[in-house]
């Protein structure tokens, strides 16, 4: 983006006076150098884009009902992420963020209401010793300065493990953005600049949205779809859709809900085009302001320069909250961020996508036999795409997913899901090649991180015929009419489920200062799905590997399912050259079996080198054990188990003998 950027320092002022009108805040300096800007809570307008009130569920951020958060003695919002009024999904957590020019501020967060602070646990444990929290005397705040090693954190109060969070003791989660430097915003003016604000209110005059109820969306059609996944093609006849209130809940494909006059899904769209089609446009900037729509969609953008492209910028204003809205059908895949064959495509900034998870499970449901895969940001068939400072809320499912995505960076993301329903993974690298994560942190009620899952929205519609055994496939139109749509609907909306990640697997993926928060499921876990069905390419295996983490930490709950584990369902060759290294890394989970390298005795190709140096796990394991085998290299060193360090082979859980290790190297003394 440097061809775009303004770089002279001499617009600073001018830019930070901007900022200051446009947002209502002020940047607070504060003794010792240390600067902090907290971010303000979102408000929402009474009137949207579109001249009416937002739909119920864009809601005002409310303040934290149990912590106040200074920062260098700043006050900072700590916002109540709770959705129980969206089908009960629970409260689990409250998350103050803010930016600053130390790595290590001064934190002070005092508890509100009648409890005391008996206990505190912050996350990641092994840089917040007990000796280095500060309890004052009354019980009632807790200080400590943040760890320089990560800018995240996640501070517990009467209690430890993710399982502890309650709706009447939320946990915290501290977020520490490096001070933005406000020469490298694109200016709202600039001649290649497109204020999506002003675009979108303009479109929605030119175009107002005017659906009713009952008037028809869509023809009575035909679709025709391998609908088992197994290249045999079904005709799936439908009715006519109407549309239907746009607070109906369950409905399904051909129907549609009517849209809300501020939504500006096609006034995106159309400014995408814009940008396309004019010579000295490159840049989408969206300021602050709150934007209802279908999510952040780039799909088929061209940035290839040497292939007559053009690459794509995108900036979000750290005020700007970028809600989505309720899904038009329950089977169409609207994710917060949507990025599908392209390439070439940055975005940057801090404004918040709103997936509106809760509420969308809530409306709709989300089984798999009647609905696609549904993420936060999604990057999928797509080469060279850049994230910086993005902020994801609420997912669907997967906080963040690659699918045969090439050439990715994702520097500084969130992932903020605290919710109990299900799928919502933190990193789910799915498939892809060259991806580097600097800097993330993820909530969410699953694996913390997760690859190979290979076409994760395959069940659609194949589960519907499997829970349905008297569907005719010989003569589809003797089907009733819920069938029949929801067959046809996997064709429109889920058409391509089996090319998400056939393009030849996993390799360099690299995960650097990282954190992941989870109630169940995995820390790290490598395979699982790696074939299902027959292979597009007639091929019997799919490459993982080449997987670095360097400073990653997963906190997950008692009833995680494992640490490290390397897992195939299908039989599978892992590739003689491939390699897993974990370094500098921690583990809060009390797993029996903290490594299970590989899983399963299917795979007959030994990895070339494991390397798992400086590891924490940080709850002590009633007879721990690991499982390695089929590796030509293994290397384990600096294990600590129970917060301290593990100098003797039979307290580490690793076998006397080693299946198919050609050379294992460690510090054990004997």
């Amino acid at each position: 983006m440097k061809k775009v950027m303004i770089r002279k320092k001499t617009v600073s002022i001018m830019w930070m006076m901007f900022v200051f009108i446009l947002t209502g805040q002020t940047i607070c300096a504060k003794p010792k150098n240390i600067t902090v800007h907290p971010y303000a809570p979102f408000v929402i307008p009474e009137t949207g884009l579109g001249g009416e009130a937002y739909p119920s569920h864009v809601r005002n951020d409310v303040a934290s009902a149990r912590f106040n958060v200074k920062v260098a003695d700043t006050k900072v919002a700590a916002i109540r992420y709770d959705n129980t009024g969206f089908g009960n999904q629970g409260h689990n957590m409250d998350v103050a963020r803010f930016a600053t020019n130390s790595r290590t501020p001064e934190i002070e967060v005092n508890v509100k209401g009648e409890n005391e602070i008996n206990s505190v646990t912050i996350h990641p444990v092994r840089f917040y010793p007990q000796e280095k929290l500060k309890i004052s005397p009354d019980k009632r705040s807790v200080t400590f300065e943040m760890a320089k090693e990560l800018p995240y954190a996640i501070v517990i109060i009467n209690g430890n493990d993710p399982q502890d969070a309650s709706t009447s003791n939320p946990q915290l989660t501290l977020i520490n953005d490096p001070l933005e430097d406000l020469t490298e915003h694109p200016l709202p003016k600039a001649p290649n600049v497109l204020d999506f604000k002003k675009f979108a209110k303009n479109y929605l005059k030119e175009n107002p949205i005017t659906e009713t109820s009952g008037q028809v969306c869509r023809p009575a059609g035909s679709i025709t779809d391998a609908s088992l996944n197994d290249g045999r093609m079904f005709t799936w006849n439908y009715e006519k859709g109407v549309f239907v209130p746009y607070t109906d809940r369950i409905v399904a494909f051909p129907n549609m809900r009517k849209r809300s006059r501020n939504d500006v899904s096609d006034a995106l769209q159309a400014a995408l085009e814009v940008i396309k089609n004019t010579p000295e446009l490159n840049t989408l900037y969206i300021p602050a302001g709150t934007y209802l729509w279908s999510g952040l969609r780039i799909i088929n953008w061209n940035g290839d320069r040497k292939n007559g492209g053009k690459p794509l910028f995108v900036y979000t204003d750290e005020n700007a909250l970028m809600i989505n809205r309720l899904k038009e059908c329950r089977e169409s895949n609207e994710p917060a961020i949507y990025i599908a064959n392209s390439s070439y495509v940055t975005i940057s900034g801090r404004g918040m996508h709103d997936g509106q998870g809760c509420f969308t499970f809530a409306m709709d449901r989300k089984d798999a036999r009647n609905t696609p895969h549904q993420g936060g940001a999604v990057i999928k068939k797509s080469n060279h795409i850049t994230f910086n400072d993005t902020y994801i809320r609420d997912s669907q499912q997967w906080n963040w997913e690659t699918h045969d995505a090439t050439d990715i960076e994702l520097n500084n993301i969130k992932g903020l899901s605290p919710y109990n329903h299900g799928w919502i993974d933190g990193l789910n690298l799915s498939s892809g090649k060259n991806i580097t994560v600097n800097g993330s942190i993820t909530l969410g009620n699953d694996d913390t991180f997760a690859t190979g899952h290979y076409n994760p929205s395959n069940e659609f519609p194949i589960r519907t015929y499997r829970e349905t055994p008297s569907v005719n496939l010989v003569n589809t139109n003797e089907n009733p009419a819920e069938i029949r749509h929801t067959f046809a609907a996997a064709g429109v909306y889920n058409k391509d489920r089996m090319k998400w990640s056939r393009d030849g697997g996993s390799e360099n993926i690299r995960v650097h200062n990282a954190i992941g928060w989870t109630r169940t499921a995995h820390c790290i876990r490598i395979g699982g799905n790696v074939l299902i069905g027959k292979p597009q390419d007639n091929s019997s295996e799919k490459n993982i590997k080449g997987y670095y983490f360097d400073n990653f930490h997963s906190i997950a709950g008692r009833k995680a399912g494992g640490n490290i584990r390397i897992q195939f369902y299908d039989k599978t060759d892992l590739p003689a050259k491939g390699e897993l290294v974990i370094k500098n890394c921690s583990f809060w989970t009390a797993s029996k079996a903290w490594a299970l390298i590989p899983a399963s005795k299917d795979n007959h190709t030994s990895i070339r080198k494991v390397v798992l140096q400086n590891l924490y796990f940080a709850k002590p394991i009633t007879e721990p054990s690991a499982i390695f085998s089929d590796i030509e290299e293994l290397t384990i060193k600096q294990l600590h188990i129970g917060g301290r360090k593990i100098d003797q082979y039979d307290l580490s859980g690793i076998p006397q003998k080693l299946e198919n290790v050609t050379h294992f190297k460690n510090d054990f003394k004997d």
